[in-house]
């Protein structure tokens, strides 16, 4: 269909994001906006702890940073950047290139942790271009 869409998982009883599952197509390059300093995800304790709060659909890719389902807490520092912002580049790459890209990334949890231990992302193209990684989420 080529036609872009994101559909956010709504937050759980303990207000953790779930997860994102997009398609992106180039029209969505660019269109995400930063995280909103107001909104404090699940065990958020700021820059102090070196938290960031992190974009599961990345702000390059389309995701919104004013939206709390599309915020987890990731450690700034590797996690954050460079290393989702780099798959992040790579997919975008792909996008830009002409793939439309189906996307998915899902926090993990260990039982009732506030702070997700890592996040998985796929992501697959439609002219063969595949990510499928777990981020761990630590300093």
């Amino acid at each position: 269909s080529g036609n872009s869409s994101i559909h956010y998982g709504e937050l759980d009883s303990l207000g953790r994001a779930t997860g994102v599952d997009a398609t992106i197509t180039v029209d969505m390059v660019g269109t995400g906006t930063p995280a909103k300093s107001s909104i404090k995800p699940a065990g958020f304790e700021g820059q102090k702890a070196g938290h960031a709060r992190g974009h599961l659909l990345g702000n390059q890719l389309g995701g919104a940073g004013d939206d709390p389902r599309n915020l987890t807490t990731l450690f700034q520092n590797p996690v954050n950047h460079p290393v989702m912002s780099s798959v992040e580049g790579s997919v975008r790459k792909a996008v830009e290139a002409g793939e439309v890209v189906q996307y998915s990334v899902k926090p993990i949890y260990e039982g009732n942790t506030l702070i997700p231990s890592g996040v998985t992302i796929k992501a697959e193209g439609d002219k063969g271009f595949y990510i499928y990684q777990t981020i761990l989420n630590r300093k």
